[in-house]
């Protein structure tokens, strides 16, 4: 066999391969409640101990094998708030992004029904509520950023154009903040619920002019 008639048998039947595959897929729950005839979305605040502790998000985690990404939100959301799967209803699928540490994060939005505010304490260490109506009327704090390269201590520069002085390439990444009652909701969260609040308030005119959080998030007073 000569070398190209090795090449095309090692090569035979392939399809395209991920050189870095990542490593974990996410899925979270952006949840509806609602209160007093009012639609609000439900955010955790996660346990001090737990990595990321004292951040707020929404209920999620790792999708397991053979289990699709709004079952997984759902197992998730009712083992995080101790509740029955049977009441939540997820609505749809919302945006899948990358988060900082390289891992999938897949989103849906969903309603829970007849949730009455518990939580796993393990896990959660308190819950709020923030009404829909507040979010079309504030919109959030927007800052830029960049993902760079980062090397070792012993990376071989002199085997480099330019060495210590390659023109590495950085990742842009817009950054969202809103100064909710609840807390500064930022990071991968308000990623996620930026994108999914340009679905479901696209009828509606937000006021880009008004400083986040000067209202109370769940009934409009003025914030202290």
């Amino acid at each position: 066999m000569t070398r190209m008639e090795k090449i095309r048998s090692n090569c035979a039947g392939r399809t395209y391969e991920e050189i870095n595959p990542v490593r974990r897929k996410n899925a979270v729950l952006i949840p509806l409640v609602e209160e007093e005839g009012e639609l609000s979305l439900l955010f955790e605040v996660r346990q001090a101990g737990l990595r990321q502790g004292g951040e707020i998000c929404f209920p999620g985690g790792r999708i397991e094998e053979n289990e699709t990404t709004e079952e997984a939100a759902v197992r998730e959301t009712a083992e995080e708030l101790l509740i029955p799967r049977e009441s939540i209803e997820v609505i749809a699928p919302m945006n899948t992004m990358t988060g900082p540490g390289g891992a999938k994060i897949s989103s849906c939005i969903g309603i829970l029904h007849d949730y009455n505010g518990t939580f796993s304490k393990q896990e959660v260490e308190r819950v709020f509520t923030v009404p829909v109506r507040w979010f079309a009327a504030h919109a959030p704090r927007v800052s830029s950023g960049a993902m760079k390269v980062e090397t070792a201590e012993d990376f071989p520069y002199e085997l480099i154009p330019g060495g210590r002085n390659y023109p590495w390439h950085s990742i842009p990444r817009e950054f969202y903040f809103y100064e909710s009652r609840g807390g500064v909701i930022w990071g991968a969260t308000a990623q996620l619920l930026y994108h999914c609040l340009k679905v479901i308030l696209r009828e509606e005119e937000q006021n880009p002019e008004k400083a986040p959080g000067t209202e109370e998030a769940s009934g409009g007073e003025q914030r202290p």
